[in-house]
């Protein structure tokens, strides 16, 4: 197993109280499968991400769990020991190219930065490798464009060099936080193309964040749902897809549109909002919003339990019966 986390919680204090991010979150990824992580904005998905980085922004801190990758515990790593990991072993494409990138630096120069201090390249060598990069993400003109600034590339651009910058050191582990949301539908598609030609070829592990739910079925082994902090379903993407067991994972696939709806200019929506993570309902989050409701759960929080054939979820209601 490369990943292993089990019971992590990230938690931030607050004026308004403490913002449980993350909380009692478990799942493992093996090496060569993709794990993909869908939920509304808000849900926990990025923070999990940053939590396995140990990139988590003051003030939250992760307050207890277990984090293990290729026999590390990240939590007991010190500051040098988990910045060796980082970049190399295991890197991120971070969700907002705009602010990941340095401004006073050439995308070149950040990418060959990577390969000097991870793989103990040369300048030119690494300048030379950061071309290759440039190309291989599907960017035209590489070689003026490693010389370009992060204000002169578009947002498609700067996404792109942010996965080059990922896979530079052919890591063990990518965490992509929306990898293709600010690119057209060819350069998505190449982009796809590329972390799963990676996958097969590097037997490379995959963190794929997304709200799109046909980029998770298309690239995804194993899915998990989150919600409010939470994950409340969980499963191989076939069985997920097949037969949804949590209300809120009923919703979400219903809301993607279909042919009828399509026609009709009418979604299926899931009625009310995200509860605020600092002040969240008794018993199940998700009862303010569920059809199933029962008075149980607006009492009691349900345990992420097995349905059967490993398929988890977190609800009292056997909605297959419904």
């Amino acid at each position: 197993m490369l990943l292993s986390v089990n019971r992590l919680k990230t938690h931030f204090t607050t004026p308004d109280g403490v913002i449980r991010a993350v909380d009692d979150v478990s799942f493992k990824v093996d090496k060569g499968k993709v794990m993909g992580l869908v939920g509304e904005s808000g849900c926990g998905k990025s923070m999990t991400a940053l939590s396995l980085m140990r990139l988590v922004p003051p003030p939250g801190r992760i307050v207890s769990g277990e984090m293990f990758f290729d026999g590390h515990d990240l939590l007991k790593l010190n500051s040098e020991e988990i910045r060796k990991l980082r970049g190399n072993r295991m890197a991120m494409v971070f969700q907002d190219p705009m602010t990941s990138l340095n401004p006073v630096f050439s995308v070149g120069n950040q990418i060959a930065e990577i390969l000097r201090v991870h793989k103990g390249l040369k300048r030119s060598e690494a300048l030379d490798k950061a071309q290759f990069l440039l190309q291989r993400v599907g960017i035209p003109d590489p070689s003026r464009r490693i010389r370009e600034y992060p204000h002169q590339l578009s947002g498609g651009m700067k996404q792109r060099v942010m996965i080059a910058m990922a896979i530079a050191c052919e890591p063990s582990l990518i965490i992509a936080d929306e990898p293709t949301t600010a690119l057209d539908v060819t350069i998505q598609a190449q982009i796809l193309r590329l972390l799963r030609e990676l996958i097969e070829t590097s037997n490379t592990a995959l963190i794929l964040i997304s709200h799109d739910l046909g980029i998770i079925a298309e690239m995804a082994d194993e899915v998990a749902i989150m919600y409010a902090g939470k994950i409340v379903e969980h499963a191989t993407t076939r069985d997920l897809f097949a037969e949804p067991l949590h209300p809120y994972t009923i919703g979400l696939l219903q809301s993607i549109p279909r042919g009828e709806e399509k026609r009709e200019k009418q979604l299926r929506t899931i009625q009310g909002s995200v509860p605020k993570l600092y002040e969240l309902p008794a018993g199940c989050m998700f009862n303010p919003r569920c059809k199933y409701v029962v008075d149980r759960c607006r009492r009691e929080e349900p345990e992420l339990i097995d349905s059967g054939g490993g398929h988890l979820v977190r609800c009292w209601v056997d909605v297959k019966k419904q």
